[in-house]
């Protein structure tokens, strides 16, 4: 579908772009200043990085439509794209089929009807809000959990995810606090359950994403070792992490660009 001309819009999104880029300014020096703590700093962070990462989206869709012709994408970036929506489609299919780690971390086991969802069975209610494109719905929604249990596993494990899918999508300049705040999200959540398979097996997913192959590896046989479930395990070998982490490995001694596209365009949910 193609984006309407509107030269409003665009100077709308504009100003949207400048007021959101002076406030993470400003969230930066009030950080440093010491008068934001470190969660409520990450917090809004987060939150205001995601905003200017759709603005600018939308700022590049009325600039395509005014050019008349779409500006040409990086292969690499498409292909990294790509990746990110076929990895979504396996880990949410796992999500709905099996969940079993996600029901069970942070949660006790009782096995009775509780007259309130716990914070991480709220959280899981948030997962399928997840979006590479949108993610705004996820992050408010995984935010109102974190709130009232900052260090909730299962929040903390999927905020991050949603991070590093919007990543993909993000101008180079905002890219790497995304990947950088997803990154203490999964430390924060294996900080909290040690056991959420989940956790593990992202943070080698991320590290690959972002190129870090050596600690992709290093991260893939912690998650390995630690005896993960079978949902999670199943999202590793879906996506060939291995092999795919062993192929970046291989580019990167031999000079040459790895390929970070899928292995695999598959995205069957894992059994």
């Amino acid at each position: 579908m193609s984006t309407r001309l509107d030269p409003d819009a665009l100077a709308a999104l504009e100003q949207q772009r400048d007021f959101l880029l002076a406030s993470l300014r400003d969230l930066d020096r009030e950080h440093d200043a010491g008068d934001l703590d470190e969660i409520d700093h990450q917090t809004l962070r987060d939150d205001y990085t995601a905003r200017t990462a759709e603005v600018l989206r939308a700022i590049d869709a009325q600039e395509e439509a005014f050019a008349a012709a779409r500006r040409p994408r990086s292969p690499k970036r498409t292909a990294m794209w790509f990746v990110g929506v076929v990895a979504f489609a396996v880990i949410a299919g796992a999500v709905v089929a099996g969940s079993v780690g996600a029901r069970r971390a942070g949660d006790s086991a009782s096995g009775g009807v509780s007259a309130k969802e716990s914070p991480s069975q709220q959280a899981q209610q948030c997962i399928p809000q997840i979006s590479p494109v949108e993610p705004s719905t996820a992050l408010t929604c995984f935010k109102a959990v974190l709130d009232q249990d900052p260090r909730n596993p299962v929040a903390n494990t999927w905020i991050a995810w949603q991070l590093v899918l919007t990543a993909d999508l993000t101008p180079d300049d905002l890219r790497k606090p995304l990947e950088q705040t997803a990154a203490k999200h999964l430390e924060r959540a294996l900080s909290a359950d040690p056991s959420y398979s989940y956790a593990r097996a992202f943070r080698a997913v991320a590290a690959y994403r972002r190129g870090d192959f050596a600690d992709a590896k290093r991260y893939l046989e912690d998650f390995e070792t630690h005896n993960p479930s079978a949902d999670a395990k199943g999202v590793i070998t879906q996506m060939k992490l291995a092999d795919n982490i062993e192929a970046g490995l291989a580019a990167t001694a031999s000079g040459t660009t790895p390929d970070l596209g899928p292995a695999s365009s598959s995205t069957t949910t894992p059994g």
